[in-house]
């Protein structure tokens, strides 16, 4: 059976260098803690809580520790073994057998303390393939890890990220309905005087109930995030019902490192777990090729075998054993022949899913990085927006100070300003988890480069 061919890393680079038009590189080096960017000592608390304390990551830990200990059973066949063994038996003698008088009939204590050696010669490297393999599984476990590491903190910021932006969203509607409450005096004094009917008294109302609705929509979603945040950090609700408002100073993006994008194969986790999944599948081949060559065990004894314990150790009671053993595979209906095709089969089918998990990689890259470009092309168009409403809205000042227009207009001015400052709120949280998840998608943070030649 032919093996299957891993996916060559030029493509995936070519694929990068179609897509440089729209990328902005700077001198950035790989920081694997890239939250703390962020500047909110309590996100870093609740990450490094999480890395230490979160379930999933201890089991995985403990099975890599387990895959450590198979390796070191593998490795301790490369020497020769030697134990020590010792029994008494007491027996009576068949006086109808081998055994003439006086042992014939006679009930004796045999005292038999050996050592006892045993070795395996390995010619074709049978063992050390198969140690070569458990090395790379246990590589592949440690980069499952790092991977199970990178989701969780990127997951973890994502959902504080999101609540931080939701305050802020919390913040401005409250402003709006502040200045609902101003119209609504200005709308029930005309309406006393006269001046118009119910309708915008109602409509007033209205506004109110509709802010105020969001405003419970978006405690909800706090809440609702902030039980993510336990879930998946794995943390008891009492942990997130202490936790206060973020306290985030930084968001702004960073260039994206050329070394990082050009080099995803070195630095996401997952394609790492695949790469030493598919070393670990090559080297059960070879061990697997080893069955088909003949191979030689030693084995031997030194001991001492006495009915009377007082000559146990005398030289007549010496027994010395030497044994050398040849195996040559000859027959086996086609065992052997299965067990290699069985062994090609489970790495081409790692070797598919390296592929797969290289091509899954790069089209989060470039989709990430096409979107990132696309959302900044949205801020641009939404910020004149804002000028616009700003300016609308400088104009009705203007016009309230000079006794030109009542105060109402201004109000409405300023609450299509704070609704548009709702919109570019959301427009900045897209962005920003956009980067965390080019973060995700690049195997980890990145910051700058200070030793960098610019």
């Amino acid at each position: 059976m032919q093996k299957a061919a891993p996916m060559d890393n030029a493509l995936v680079n070519a694929e990068f260098d179609k897509i440089t038009g729209l990328v902005e590189y700077g001198n950035s080096a790989l920081d694997r803690e890239w939250w703390r960017s962020l500047g909110d000592t309590q996100l870093n608390r609740i990450v490094e809580d999480a890395l230490l304390k979160s379930p999933t990551l201890q089991a995985m830990q403990a099975r890599y520790t387990q895959a450590n200990a198979i390796i070191a059973s593998i490795e301790s066949r490369n020497v020769p073994h030697i134990t020590a063994d010792a029994s008494v038996v007491r027996e009576r003698f068949s006086e109808n057998h081998i055994f003439p008088a006086p042992l014939g009939g006679s009930t004796n204590n045999q005292y038999m303390p050996q050592l006892i050696l045993d070795y395996d010669f390995d010619f074709w490297d049978a063992r050390r393939s198969r140690a070569s393999a458990a090395l790379n599984s246990a590589l592949a476990q440690r980069a499952s890890i790092e991977s199970a590491k990178l989701a969780l903190t990127s997951g973890i910021v994502e959902l504080y990220v999101s609540w931080d932006y939701d305050e802020e969203k919390l913040d401005r509607l409250s402003e709006i309905e502040e200045i609902i409450y101003q119209k609504r005096a200005i709308i029930e004094r005309q309406y006393h005087l006269g001046l118009i009917d119910g309708i915008a008294i109602n409509d007033n109302k209205s506004a109110l109930y509709r802010i105020q609705q969001r405003k419970e929509e978006l405690k909800r979603s706090i809440e609702g995030k902030k039980e993510a945040l336990c879930i998946l950090g794995g943390f008891l609700p009492s942990y997130c019902d202490a936790l206060n408002r973020p306290n985030i100073t930084s968001v702004e993006s960073l260039p994206v490192p050329k070394e990082v994008v050009l080099n995803l194969l070195a630095h996401r986790p997952d394609i790492t777990l695949a790469k030493y999944t598919v070393l670990s599948k090559n080297f059960t081949i070879e061990e697997s090729k080893t069955h088909y060559y003949p191979n030689i065990s030693l084995s031997g004894a030194f001991g001492f075998t006495s009915f009377s314990f007082s000559k146990l150790i005398d030289h007549s009671s010496y027994t010395p054993s030497l044994g050398v053993a040849l195996s040559l595979p000859l027959f086996d209906g086609g065992e052997r022949d299965a067990r290699l095709q069985n062994s090609v089969s489970d790495y081409n089918a790692s070797v598919f899913e390296y592929n797969n998990a290289l091509i899954k990689a790069a089209n989060e890259v470039v989709m990430l990085l096409k979107q990132s470009n696309l959302i900044d092309e949205q801020q641009r168009f939404h910020q004149r927006e804002v000028q616009a409403k700003e300016s609308n809205q400088e104009i009705e000042r203007k016009k309230l100070l000079q006794g030109l227009r009542h105060k109402l207009p201004y109000l409405s001015a300023q609450m299509l300003v704070k609704e548009a400052d709702i919109d570019a709120l959301s427009i900045r949280e897209t962005k920003t988890l956009l980067r965390i998840n080019l973060i995700k998608a690049l195997g980890g943070g990145y910051r700058e480069d200070s030793n960098a030649t610019h």
